[in-house]
């Protein structure tokens, strides 16, 4: 029996291995054309795209950590346990929505509100400062950014949340007994999820950087690049999207396959970085 279950674990290992080899090849094939054709000048035209799906990824992950984790913490550290439960259903409930819905809402409800708002407001006595120098559109950087923070929260939470709560309770009363209060308690579990919430940043950023709908319909779709969060902007995965169906030359489908290979390349760079900061970390 142990055997068969070894056999099968390693058949599923080796499956997944030539998937991902698959997948990467695939890209990297299909991307040499344009590369030998066009060399750095490939990715200098396309450099609104690349600007674009870094910044906005950057900032929602900068929006979304702090939401995480304080959804993480209020939920188990402030709510009964009673109805912990429904809000738990609740931040995973709001993960599985088809992203299309974010993307709707963030266009049609919150992106409006948010232009005769805070946007304006920015504007209005932050304008001297270039993150914030245009006049509100209809899509924007900081829109998507918004969008996408609010869609990723659950993600990262959900795996804070599990982390936090395996925390033993040893360590509330160790705290305690010393007659210090709840802040501090916080603060100590804090440390011991430093690794959750660090990788919770890592699926978020990974999420986040490949979303497609969502910030196609918020971003604005304009290929340029601004230094104001308030521009309308591109990022890659709405490009592909948007020119895929478009591109009929060998070169312009090889252009859009080595987009498709650099996003890959940012999302495993900054794995990586994450995974060498938890091991420095763990030293």
């Amino acid at each position: 029996m142990q055997k068969r279950i070894l056999i099968a674990t390693l058949i599923g290992v080796m499956a997944m291995i030539s998937l991902v080899f698959s997948l990467v090849g695939s890209l990297v094939y299909s991307s040499i054309p344009s590369i030998l054709a066009l060399k750095s000048t490939l990715f200098l035209y396309y450099l609104p795209a690349i600007y674009g799906s870094l910044v906005v990824s950057i900032v929602a992950i900068l929006l979304a950590m702090p939401l995480a984790t304080g959804v993480a913490i209020f939920i188990s550290e402030y709510l009964p346990r009673k109805i912990r439960s429904i809000f738990i259903s609740i931040n995973d409930l709001m993960a599985s929505f088809p992203t299309i819905i974010y993307g709707y809402w963030g266009l049609y409800e919150l992106g409006p509100f948010l232009n005769s708002t805070l946007f304006k407001a920015l504007n209005t006595y932050l304008g001297f400062i270039p993150l914030f120098s245009t006049q509100p559109s209809t899509g924007s950087y900081l829109l998507a950014s918004i969008v996408l923070s609010i869609m990723i929260s659950p993600f990262a939470s959900s795996l804070i949340r599990e982390v936090y709560s395996k925390i033993p309770y040893i360590v509330d009363e160790s705290v305690y007994a010393l007659g210090l209060g709840r802040w501090e308690v916080i603060r100590i579990k804090l440390l011991y999820s430093r690794r959750a919430i660090l990788g919770g940043m890592t699926l978020a950023f990974g999420r986040g950087l490949g979303e497609t709908v969502a910030v196609d319909l918020t971003v604005g779709g304009a290929f340029s690049i601004s230094s104001s969060l308030l521009s309308p902007g591109i990022t890659i995965p709405a490009l592909i999207a948007n020119q895929f169906g478009s591109a009929f030359t060998q070169l312009e489908i090889s252009s859009l396959f080595a987009l498709a290979l650099l996003l890959f390349i940012i999302g495993v760079s900054f794995t990586l970085i994450a995974k060498l900061l938890i091991l420095r970390g763990e030293r």
